[in-house]
């Protein structure tokens, strides 16, 4: 008796109509039914037709008497793909992306980064092309550039930072002779050149010196421009920065060139610490008021909500770093086996546009844009 009304209980489903249809297998027995007649005797032809026949009119019965009353019916509105895509509003597509190319010159051979599988450090010289050249086959045309500098040439003052002959510049000048049309973004920062390891140059007594810090920065910021750079990043956190630099530009005919703001940059355990959330809400108002062309909030995915914030009380592009240690926490979990890596990665740049971004700052960059 049990079984039985477990077989009544799922014989029927909501269909796509919103009215009942019969399961699968008790739809297609009265075809199989039908079918069955061909060799049937003229006498039980009549009998199965008339079984048929009332077996219809129940369905519609029950079609009747189970229909809801519904003027709303937003399953209506996702009965296609193709329907579906024409109202999608968030989607990501390789023009979205700026990739992150790391550059160093201790050998002619790219170094894989441990902590990042597949990503690598880029020799110098021809593999960047390649890189950025399999980048752009799939749509990418946007990169941002990282050197890593020799250790002999960092010092306390970071002067390399503006060297016109530097890792960073010769690299700008490299890709924007190869490829033209590419837009290239830079690291306005002094730590890469910093024998102290920090964003600013350091007072014997372990004070950072904002203000002679920013005008460093201003000479780098320039350098890059005039080595061919379309958009200059400070990720330095020094107050008064973007005013600084975009005066900086703006005197030495570089008004083309674009400035974006590490805006939001905030103490994460995903890469290393910088701001809270009030202070960033500060940032964020000054950046604008000082000439930012674009803001980015750092990292990603732990603050979506900062993301739509920007987004909702600003004019302004938009644009967020899918860090390091989110691209290896899906890289791990993937290798794994407990997820699947290109709904995952593809689901988290997805949430990037969904909270508001325009652009994505992700070493899923590539990789991504294959499986799109």
């Amino acid at each position: 008796m049990l079984a039985s009304k477990t077989a009544q209980c799922v014989a029927f489903r909501p269909s796509r109509t919103g009215a009942v249809r019969v399961d699968a297998i008790a739809e297609m027995e009265p075809w199989r039914t039908a079918r069955d007649t061909r060799s049937a005797a003229p006498g039980k032809i009549s009998s199965t037709l008339n079984h048929l026949s009332l077996r219809v009119r129940k369905r519609n019965d029950l079609r009747h008497l189970l229909a809801q009353d519904l003027s709303s019916r937003p399953r209506r509105n996702r009965r296609s793909e193709a329907f579906r895509s024409a109202m999608r509003e968030s989607f990501v597509t390789p023009a979205n992306l700026i990739l992150p190319i790391f550059v160093h010159e201790d050998s002619d051979k790219n170094v894989e980064i441990s902590s990042m599988p597949d990503c690598y450090r880029l020799a110098y010289g021809q593999n960047v092309i390649d890189n950025v050249a399999e980048a752009r086959s799939y749509g990418i045309n946007q990169v941002v550039i990282f050197p890593k500098t020799p250790e002999h040439l960092k010092t306390s003052t970071a002067e390399e930072a503006f060297n016109k002959n530097g890792l960073s510049q010769r690299t700008i000048r490299l890709l924007k002779d190869k490829f033209p049309d590419l837009e290239v973004y830079t690291d306005v920062a002094l730590d890469p050149y910093n024998s102290d390891g920090h964003d600013g140059i350091v007072r014997d007594d372990g004070v950072i010196m904002n203000d002679e810090t920013v005008e460093y920065l201003c000479r780098q910021a320039v350098s890059q421009a005039e080595a061919g750079a379309d958009c200059v990043s400070p990720s330095d956190m020094m107050d008064g920065r973007v005013g600084a630099i975009r005066r900086a530009l703006d005197r030495e005919g570089h008004t083309h060139v674009s400035i974006m703001s590490y805006t939001a940059k905030y103490a994460s355990a995903f890469y290393g610490p910088f701001r809270n959330y009030r202070e960033a809400l500060r940032e964020i108002r000054a950046d604008e008021a000082e000439g930012a062309d674009i803001m980015m909030v750092k990292p990603g995915m732990p603050y979506l909500d900062v993301v739509r914030f920007l987004r909702d009380n600003s004019t302004l592009p938009v644009a967020v770093y899918h860090v390091s240690g989110e691209y290896a926490m899906l890289k791990a979990a993937a290798q794994r086996g407990w997820l699947n890596e290109r709904d995952a990665a593809l689901e988290a740049l997805t949430c990037f546009r969904r909270a508001g971004a325009d652009l994505i700052l992700t070493y899923y960059s590539t990789q991504a844009a294959k499986w799109m």
